[in-house]
């Protein structure tokens, strides 16, 4: 009779600290031999991914990383699961964590290449690597052209690789205002390469960095200005040829280019054009 007691006693305190915590896994019913049916599992996976959607509505996002976690881990095949993966990647950006959303997004789009989410999945990876060097400095307008471009470059790889995939996606228009944006940024980052050249005087280096920028970032701003770097070079080394054909070039990039996205002549000879402000993320 006595270790009865202590039994039903021991089990009152553990169903009553479960309770209190939506966090700790349901209790073991000692008295019900069957297994779990798949329609509870169900339900309680419903209320897990519940809890972890209210947290993540609420900007709670440690907790709502740790909730999805729980919920791959104890219901992993069924479709809460499955959602939850998706929402936690978005939570692990909203919380900082790049390097690890990045690992379970590049997992997610592996596993689930035809999932109904994997456009969504996709743009999170340009927004994760869009975001990863951005700060205060860029918030109050400073000029942080000089900075390394490498993340910049896989955001525009990854909205690029959006587009591509999916052209239906309602994330499209988005990824390719992002890309506007990223292709004049790395387009002014390689300006100031090729004005480091022309400071040292290495004009071979310059105009072949100049004559990259026009190829690879047609309608940037700073490719007016590349354009004015790359006839100065060829002057300096006496390829008047060269320099005829970059004037050229020049005049018909002014006459073909919208009014709004070039400098003037004197603004593009004197420094870079500058760059509109980043897209909200």
């Amino acid at each position: 009779m006595k270790f009865r007691m202590v039994a039903v006693a021991t089990l009152a305190v553990v169903v009553s600290a479960c309770s209190s915590d939506p966090d700790r896994p349901p209790p073991q019913n000692p008295f019900k031999s069957e297994q779990t049916t798949a329609r509870e599992q169900r339900l309680q996976a419903a209320e897990l991914y519940r809890l972890a959607r209210q947290a993540l509505e609420s900007s709670d996002f440690t907790t709502a990383i740790q909730r999805y976690g729980q919920l791959s881990l104890r219901y992993p095949f069924t479709d809460y699961a499955v959602q939850g993966q998706v929402e936690r990647i978005y939570a692990m950006y909203r919380n900082y964590q790049p390097d690890e959303a990045m690992a379970d997004a590049e997992r997610f789009l592996r596993d689930y290449p035809r999932h109904e989410h994997a456009a969504y999945v996709q743009y999170l990876k340009g927004l994760i690597n869009f975001d990863r060097d951005r700060g205060l400095a860029d918030s109050l307008g400073f000029d942080t052209t000089r900075r390394d471009t490498s993340n910049l470059r896989r955001a525009f790889d990854d909205f690029s690789l959006l587009i591509q995939r999916y052209p239906q996606s309602p994330y499209v228009a988005d990824a390719r205002a992002r890309m506007i944006w990223l292709r004049n940024r790395l387009a002014t980052h390689e300006l100031t390469v090729v004005e480091y050249y022309m400071r040292r005087g290495a004009y071979v280096a310059a105009a072949k960095r100049a004559e990259q920028i026009v190829t690879q970032y047609p309608g940037a701003p700073a490719t007016l200005n590349a354009l004015v770097l790359l006839e100065q070079s060829y002057d300096a080394l006496g390829l008047d040829a060269q320099a005829k054909d970059a004037r050229k070039l020049r005049a018909a990039y002014v006459m073909a280019a919208p009014k709004e996205a070039m400098a003037t002549l004197e603004d593009a000879k004197a420094k870079p054009a500058k760059q509109d402000a980043a897209p909200a993320p």
